[in-house]
């Protein structure tokens, strides 16, 4: 028995009420359909069918395969539009998985942006810990720094700024690091997850790496903004996240014409022939989104065009 493919041939036959006819609806020989129904009776070792000169009835046990079948050939179909459907309907739920160093601001645009473009759209933005997208299932991923995984797609997006910075109160009462191996005698708010402000803060070429300590750290950025804006130690985040802080002087830039290059921040997807279309759509938008140019930097929602990373 061929499963659904016989079912559908049983239910043409029925409908038809003649062999030949549902031979050629269904585009097949009619000696091949009567050996398909011959091996269907087989199975289910009754006769489903008397044939007579003039025409082809169901037995009983004909009428019951059918009437049991009708449902799940109507299943199947529905099953069949609603997938088929996913190839080409902006629908269901994206799940974006993102780095925990990642600018709120930056990514927050990019997703409002594209919520409003698609309204019925659901938004699932998990913040998960690096090296585990093999681990979690998600529709796209955005990840800062280098990313190397054969079995996903990665597109450069955007660059994103860092900014080492402190509250007034703090470097009044600690002073101010002059160059970055300061950092060893100063309190600093470590992000865990982070590849840039978690243990090691490294710096722009010939300035190292420094491995920094302190009493606080967390997994949430703004936790730890709210640390620096306390007072509480130095704090290395996104700059996009902290301009509003900086220009009212509630923080303060330090080692300025120490940090690094910008950081690159990647699209990780699977290949994408195989992608529904609620990420093909959000891939296709996030590359036009970040292409947009933005006028004044104080009002940064994404970074400026020139500060684009080629993308791929």
């Amino acid at each position: 028995m061929n499963g659904l493919a016989d079912l559908r041939m049983f239910s043409e036959i029925a409908r038809s009420q003649s062999m030949a006819s549902a031979a050629n609806r269904l585009g097949m020989a009619p000696a091949t359909i009567s050996g398909r129904l011959k091996a269907l009776e087989d199975h289910y070792g009754v006769a489903l069918v008397r044939r007579t000169t003039r025409s082809l009835l169901l037995t009983e046990e004909g009428k019951l395969l059918l009437e049991r079948a009708r449902p799940v050939l109507s299943g199947f179909a529905d099953l069949e539009r609603d997938m088929g459907g996913r190839r080409t309907a902006v629908s269901g739920g994206l799940v974006l998985s993102c780095a925990a160093d990642i600018s709120r601001v930056q990514l927050l645009s990019l997703v409002r942006s594209f919520s409003r473009a698609h309204p019925d759209l659901q938004f699932s933005l998990r913040f998960d810990p690096p090296g585990s997208l093999h681990e979690i299932p998600f529709d796209a991923a955005l990840r800062v720094g280098p990313v190397r995984d054969s079995n996903l797609t990665i597109r450069k997006l955007f660059s994103m700024e860092t900014v080492t910075c402190a509250a007034p109160a703090y470097l009044a009462e600690h002073g101010v690091p002059a160059r970055p191996a300061d950092l060893c005698r100063h309190e600093c708010l470590r992000l865990d997850g982070s590849g840039f402000a978690g243990n090691d803060w490294a710096f722009r070429e010939g300035a190292g790496t420094v491995s920094v300590g302190g009493r606080f750290r967390a997994s949430d950025p703004a936790t730890l903004k709210n640390f620096a804006v306390q007072g509480l130690g130095i704090l290395r985040t996104a700059l996009a996240d902290v301009e509003t802080e900086l220009a009212s002087g509630l923080l303060v830039p330090v080692l300025g014409a120490f940090e690094p290059e910008p950081q690159t921040v990647c699209l990780l997807s699977d290949s994408r022939r195989r992608l529904p279309a609620r990420t093909s759509e959000f891939i296709d938008f996030a590359q036009a989104h970040v292409r947009a140019p933005l006028g004044v930097r104080g009002n940064l929602a994404m970074p400026s065009q020139g500060s684009l990373c080629e993308i791929v």
